[in-house]
């Protein structure tokens, strides 16, 4: 069941950078491309389906312990709070599928509705103030991968405006996600100790790192190859940008990974001293 919950958790949080981070992306820095508007279609349709495939396992998992059947099974799923808040995901993405890609309103509902996950998730299970946290975390990460995605679906040579408004927004989301991250590390890790000795916060060091490797790859976009693009816009600055986005957008998947794991693993602060 692990290894599925996991795939699961993943293609969640890649469809949601994809389809969210394109609405912002659309809103902010310009609308997407041929490509990027189709990825964006496929990553709703695969989202709606790994949405019903999670209804599905949590519905098996509750069966297990569960002593009632039939449509009282049915009522007792959907009066749980994880229910009624995938319900809400749902609503909100087939709205968002409604509403056109590149429009501002498009883009705060994309924003608000990555909130219903942080109050799904472990930050939910804390409170309203740990979930907002959370959700600025994920806010910043969306729109950061999202408009990196955007741009490596550009077809032809990168505008230098456009690499120009993708640093910006990469700066301002930077600038959210490290320290909304570094809340949820500590509220999730109450001790050195937990952060070495549990499978969650050794999961969380691997993400970690790869966010510092990530940060890394931002600043050397930010610093050198984006300045490089508006500086001498020919063919060898383009390609040297398309590399190092390609590079971010695979390190990002595996983060992306790490997020997922972190989600069905116990929280070392429930652990017994």
């Amino acid at each position: 069941m692990t290894p599925l919950l996991v795939s699961v958790g993943w293609l969640d949080l890649v469809c949601t950078v994809v389809l969210a981070g394109g609405y912002i992306s659309g809103a902010l820095i310009a609308p997407p491309g041929h490509n990027g508007r189709r990825a964006i279609q496929w990553a709703g349709a695969v989202l709606a389906a790994t949405l019903l495939l999670e209804l599905i396992i949590n519905g098996v998992r509750m069966a297990a312990v569960s002593s009632t059947d039939g449509l009282a099974f049915i009522a007792e799923i959907f009066g749980t709070r994880w229910c009624q808040l995938w319900v809400a995901r749902c609503t909100g993405l087939a709205l968002l599928l409604l509403l056109r890609v590149g429009s501002r309103p498009a883009a705060a509902v994309a924003a608000f509705w990555l909130a219903l996950r942080s109050f799904q998730g472990h930050a939910g299970a804390h409170g309203t103030f740990p979930a907002m946290i959370d959700w600025v975390h994920l806010l910043a990460a969306v729109s950061w991968l999202g408009s990196l995605f955007q741009l490596a679906m550009l077809h032809g040579a990168i505008p230098p405006l456009i690499a120009q408004r993708v640093r910006r927004l990469a700066t301002i989301s930077v600038a959210g996600l490290i320290p909304a991250g570094l809340y949820g590390a500590l509220l999730h890790i109450p001790s050195i100790d937990r952060l070495v000795n549990s499978p969650y916060g050794r999961t969380l060091l691997v993400k970690l790192t790869l966010a510092a490797v990530l940060l890394g790859m931002g600043a050397a976009n930010h610093f050198r190859y984006v300045p490089t693009l508006i500086r001498n816009r020919d063919r060898t600055a383009d390609q040297q940008l398309r590399r190092i986005v390609g590079w971010e957008i695979a390190l990002a998947a595996l983060l992306l990974l790490m997020s997922a794991l972190l989600g069905i693993l116990p929280m070392p602060h429930a652990m017994p001293q």
